[in-house]
């Protein structure tokens, strides 16, 4: 027997209504927010991801699928969306022309990280990205989508953190800030932090050690060393966010762990996920266009991975989609009606199921219940021979019999 590789799950059918409900919820929200879909690839050339996310991150030096094809190059698969969109969006100039540009995505990503709950090798995400203008209302706007999802999930009790990492100059002195913090306190630091130090010292402040989360609570915070503009910027954002109903909290630590964000940073927390309680996160990454080689363009974006949503209503009653009908018959010309019926009306656009195998009324009708049909259409010895069929409804066990050629009218009428 073969078994999957560690860190990756199989979907079954009863875990999909509830995976269906986030999918729809997102599709739902991007449409009302005018949000077009674009499809990616699942591997880019390597340099994609380390020109995009950085050479020092977790992920590039630590989480990537990396390989080598026949010619020589490496490539990777996609450990998340932003990179790829980004690729396509200067790559495809007839994208990168328009004025604005509203795009979102969806599909697996990898990382060979260590498999547990919540975080897999093979994940899923849905993600958004907007391109063309540096006005605060869009950092709004794409929390307001990545809440809409949340919500339109059925989510509850989560948080959005919010902050703001200012632009290149206010970076630039907050990081001399907090190297000088940390240089008297390099014992209590992990040895990654102590590498970070040199590199680049804000991802101290995303490091998840609990001796560096303590430690970050007496760093200098980057909100008292914004710029005016940047301040006012975020300032702006959440005053949309408050005046729309869209609640967030101030985390001036909150800096993410990837090198390409500016200004806005937010995520989507729940206490239901453990220490690793993100489940939707993102930001604006003003700069990253120009860096892959386009014409300056602002951006903002977020990602939300499906698994982690999905553990934060596993729990919740939901009804199960079923079948329209089960066509129940007795085996011989009774059979063979069945099929042609059975066509009939799945033309006619309903859902329909039956066993060829000639089995008693009893077994057929349990099978009925467990694929959730909401109608059995009865195909016995006198309904053979007469031409006709006996639509039952499974709920109320009313029951009539027609001619095989009126069954799809009356299922419809009867929905």
């Amino acid at each position: 027997m073969f078994a999957k590789p560690p860190g990756i799950e199989d979907i079954f059918p009863d875990r999909i209504d509830r995976w269906n409900r986030i999918i729809g919820a997102a599709e739902s929200v991007f449409r009302k927010y005018n949000y077009r879909e674009i499809i990616i690839p699942v591997m880019e050339f390597t340099e994609v991801f380390a020109r995009g996310l950085g050479d020092e991150t977790d992920i590039v030096s630590k989480e990537m699928f990396t390989f080598e094809d026949r010619g020589g190059r490496s490539l990777t698969l996609r450990p998340e969306g932003t990179a790829s969109v980004v690729r396509a969006y200067v790559e495809n100039g007839e994208y990168n022309r328009l004025a604005a540009c509203k795009l979102f995505y969806r599909g697996p990503m990898f990382r060979a990280e260590r498999p547990q709950r919540g975080r897999l090798r093979q994940f899923n995400q849905i993600g958004a990205e907007f391109f063309g203008s540096q006005d605060p209302y869009y950092d709004y706007e794409i929390i307001a989508v990545a809440d809409g999802i949340a919500r339109g999930s059925g989510i509850k009790g989560y948080e959005i953190l919010i902050n703001s990492i200012g632009c290149t100059g206010d970076r630039e002195a907050y990081i001399a800030l907090l190297k000088k913090f940390y240089e008297g306190k390099k014992e209590r630091l992990c040895e990654d932090c102590k590498k970070r130090l040199d590199k680049n010292a804000m991802r101290l402040l995303d490091c998840k050690n609990e001796s560096c989360r303590d430690l970050k609570k007496e760093a200098p915070v980057i909100t008292d060393h914004l710029c005016r503009d940047c301040a006012e910027h975020h300032d702006t954002v959440k005053s949309y966010l408050a005046s729309n109903g869209v609640i967030c909290r101030d985390d001036p630590f909150l800096v993410r762990g990837l090198d390409y964000y500016t200004r806005t940073t937010f995520e989507f927390v729940s206490s239901q996920l453990g220490g690793q309680n993100a489940f939707a996160a993102g930001g604006r990454y003003d700069g990253l266009v120009e860096h892959f080689g386009g014409k300056p363009t602002p951006a903002v974006g977020f990602a939300a991975g499906i698994e982690r949503m999905y553990l934060l209503i596993e729990d919740q009653e939901i009804s199960s989609s079923g079948i329209d009908a089960y066509i129940v018959h007795v085996g011989g010309e009774s059979l063979r009606q069945a099929v042609e019926l059975a066509s009939r009306l799945r033309d006619a656009g309903f859902s329909v199921d039956m066993d060829p195998a000639s089995k008693g009324f009893k077994a057929q009708f349990k099978k009925a219940d467990r694929e959730k049909s909401l109608y059995a259409v009865i195909i016995g010895e006198d309904e053979s021979a007469a031409g006709t069929c006996t639509v039952k409804d499974l709920k109320t066990g009313e029951q009539k019999t027609v001619s095989s050629s009126e069954c799809a009218a009356m299922l419809a009428k009867s929905q």
